[in-house]
């Protein structure tokens, strides 16, 4: 039973593992939450700036294809670039919540060792292994829940929206679009509950998977303990080595 205790990964890790697992790019990791970060950045955005960008790119369209027959081909062109500039508020706080996300659970990690080559990559056995791992079968289950939740959200939000939807094609177009742009930010809405929900079950799993990963045994915990003092027997030769210059300095 004491062997069996031994081996067992039943102690925390040490820092000395922490930081070597954090070097080699070993770090808690959540889809979940980056994902909700920038689904969570566009919502605001949209809220935000949504009426402003959707009634401006309405006005230089408008312009564009009243004069279309005067403008000249590269027009087009000009027209793509000034709504590029529009959107570029947008996709500048998507841009900022992607780079953010990963450092809200481990922060910052520079770990080259995460880009280099290493065969069992390439392992099919080792891959399957990961599939049928408790990780591998608990995204499993994660991507069917998602598939499920998500196919529910849809359907009540065409149920919520059906009749909005319905009278889009009836409506003077400045009304259309902040129809449209009030249907898309409640779909957004509904979706970001959907990931928070996500989320709050995925960032404690992959923090105990993390630290379960990371456990060590007794006998692991023993030998970096000698590892870093000293081996015993080493101590114990240095000792009586001592012992016997003094002794012969004595003589």
């Amino acid at each position: 039973m004491a062997e069996e205790s031994d081996y067992s990964r039943t102690e925390p890790a040490s820092e000395k593992r922490r930081d070597q697992a954090r070097a080699e790019g070993r770090v808690p990791r959540s889809a979940e939450l980056s994902a909700l970060l920038v689904v969570g950045a566009m919502t605001a955005a949209l809220l935000i700036w949504g009426a402003q960008l959707f009634g401006r790119l309405q006005q230089l369209f408008a312009e564009h294809f009243s004069q279309a027959a005067q403008l000249p081909p590269q027009s087009a062109l000009l027209l793509v670039q000034q709504s590029a500039v529009e959107i570029l508020p947008f996709l500048a706080a998507v841009f900022v919540a992607a780079l953010a996300a990963p450092l809200l659970l481990s922060g910052w990690v520079f770990a080259p060792a995460v880009v280099r080559f290493r065969g069992e990559r390439l392992n099919p056995l080792h891959t399957v292994s990961r599939l049928f791992s408790a990780g591998g079968l608990f995204e499993a289950f994660k991507a069917v829940a998602k598939i499920a939740l998500l196919a529910l959200l849809l359907f009540v939000f065409y149920r919520m929206n059906l009749d909005a939807l319905a009278g889009l094609p009836a409506q003077p177009l400045p009304q259309a679009v902040a129809t449209a742009a009030g249907v898309l930010a409640q779909g957004f809405l509904l979706l970001l509950a959907a990931m928070l929900l996500a989320a709050l079950l995925d960032v404690p799993w992959q923090w105990w998977r993390h630290l379960r990963n990371l456990a060590m045994t007794r006998a692991e915990v023993l030998a970096e303990a000698r590892e870093a003092e000293g081996s015993p027997e080493l101590k114990a030769r240095i000792r009586a080595r001592r012992q016997a210059m003094r002794l012969e300095r004595a003589e």
